[in-house]
């Protein structure tokens, strides 16, 4: 099952940043969550968003980066039904302004679903090069 899992995590992070939101959103449940770890008063992204929410989340982010993002995972750690998706991500911010972060995704399955994806980045530089002129 812990292969399955990573698989599973490997392939939303795929079809996500391919642009292909509805196969990313069929490999969960329909309770799942979507956490971006911040003080949501100080960063726009920080919040819980359930699946029918990740659309919004997107929506913030994509004007802020309009020619995409360029994520590279450099590994996975996976453990059962929890699942660490560790990377880096490189874009240009609509401000002309590069944006690179690292990442770390714990993904928590049940079934061979995502139930829960918690995301956690340096919010302070996210914010600094997306969300300030």
């Amino acid at each position: 099952m812990t292969e399955t899992n990573r698989a599973t995590a490997l392939k939303f992070f795929e079809h996500l940043y391919a642009g292909d939101l509805d196969a990313a959103l069929s490999l969960m449940t329909d309770d799942a969550v979507y956490k971006v770890f911040g003080d949501p008063t100080r960063f726009p992204l920080a919040g819980s968003y359930e699946k029918s929410q990740i659309v919004d989340l997107l929506g913030i982010i994509g004007p802020t980066v309009p020619h995409g993002v360029h994520p590279t995972i450099t590994s996975t750690i996976a453990d059962n039904d929890v699942v660490a998706v560790i990377g880096h991500v490189e874009a240009v911010a609509a401000n002309g302004r590069d944006y690179a972060n690292n990442f770390v995704f714990l993904v928590t399955l049940h079934g061979g679903a995502i139930t829960k994806v918690d995301e956690y980045i340096d919010t302070l530089h996210a914010n600094d090069v997306l969300f300030s002129a």
